[in-house]
């Protein structure tokens, strides 16, 4: 029981160190439960009883620029090692998180312990965060999950989970130290915000400063972080690309991405940080290729040419997380 324990502290320490460089909002309350109102939640097992409460490890927030509310994710920590993550054991986390996100959306006794006001626009999501904390766990989750039937889950329609599998955590944890090294570098400020461009269809709310990157954006091809000058660094935006960047096809419709966005108009300084570790060697020419491949197709002048050139592509370093079982029985 007691390994259990520091095992599970594991998933805790870890989703803290993470989500604050991606300027989430943690709520002061974590470990707790909250009163079950739906007769229809019923615990595992050949008793089936009604359950009487949900779990609440978590609870995580942002505003979402898009939606124009704030995002609550009720998070569900798991700390487990390679053998455990079975489908049995996720599809037993999915159906819990969703019991407890129905729950969550509609009684009050969930508002009233996470502090959420009744006129508030908000909307409660739930979070699988899936950590595995002897780090041999080299499959596919997404892939793992996609295999699983999931739709007979007690989500209420409408209703969203999320999940962050081992990949998704180490990369995380891998931009949270590369921001740090920047910082420390001073190659980017204290202060920063992920930016969101207005769309074709949807308008950012808010005025852009202190955002926080959405649960969309940290799983997305890439994400860009807005900033401005550094001790050693212009102000610009800094990119991290989450795709491997084979070929100079995936480069050239990623700056079409950045050209929409109305980022290849002015002088600000645009670094690209490549997060996945097997990323092709040559990479640099193949983006260089890219680049000129994209200028020629649209006919830029020199003056556009010259801020496509300015544009920098390096690798982030991977660091892995040393926490064990062990150290978490430590209490001082």
């Amino acid at each position: 029981m007691a390994e259990t324990i520091n095992i599970g502290e594991i998933a805790q320490k870890l989703s803290k160190e993470i989500f604050k460089y991606f300027l989430w909002s943690t709520h002061q309350k974590h470990d707790d439960n909250f009163k079950c109102t739906n007769p229809d939640h019923k615990s595992e097992g050949k008793t089936g009883k009604s359950k009487e409460t949900h779990p609440g490890d978590v609870v995580f927030s942002y505003d979402d620029p898009y939606a124009g509310k704030t995002i609550y994710l009720h998070t569900d920590l798991k700390s487990y090692s390679s053998q455990s993550i079975t489908s049995t054991k996720l599809r037993s986390a999915f159906k819990s998180l969703s019991m407890t996100v129905e729950c969550a959306q509609e009684t009050n006794y969930w508002r009233e312990k996470y502090s959420v006001p009744d006129d508030e626009a908000h909307e409660v999501r739930g979070l699988l965060f899936v950590h595995n904390h002897d780090h041999k766990y080299t499959q596919s989750f997404a892939d793992a999950v996609s295999k699983m039937d999931l739709q007979n889950l007690p989500l209420p329609a409408g209703a969203l989970i999320h999940y962050l599998g081992p990949s998704d955590i180490q990369r995380l944890y891998n931009i949270g130290n590369d921001i740090i090294r920047l910082q420390n570098d001073g190659e980017l400020p204290k202060e920063y915000t992920y930016y969101y461009p207005d769309l074709v269809m949807v308008r950012r709310h808010g005025d852009g400063t202190k955002q926080a990157a959405t649960i969309e954006s940290m799983t997305g091809p890439f994400l860009i972080l807005r900033h401005g000058e550094a001790e050693s660094c212009s102000a610009g935006y800094l990119i991290y690309y989450n795709r491997p960047g084979n070929l100079s096809e995936e480069f050239e419709y990623f700056l079409d991405c950045l050209s929409r966005f109305q980022m290849l108009e002015g002088s600000q300084l645009i670094r690209i940080r490549m997060t996945d570790g097997d990323a092709i060697d040559n990479l640099k020419s193949v983006f260089q290729m890219a680049k000129k491949k994209y200028a020629r197709a649209w006919g830029f002048d020199p003056a556009r040419e010259e801020i496509l050139e300015k544009i920098k592509i390096d690798r982030i370093t991977t660091v892995t997380n040393t926490y064990s079982p062990g150290d978490m029985g430590w209490r001082e």
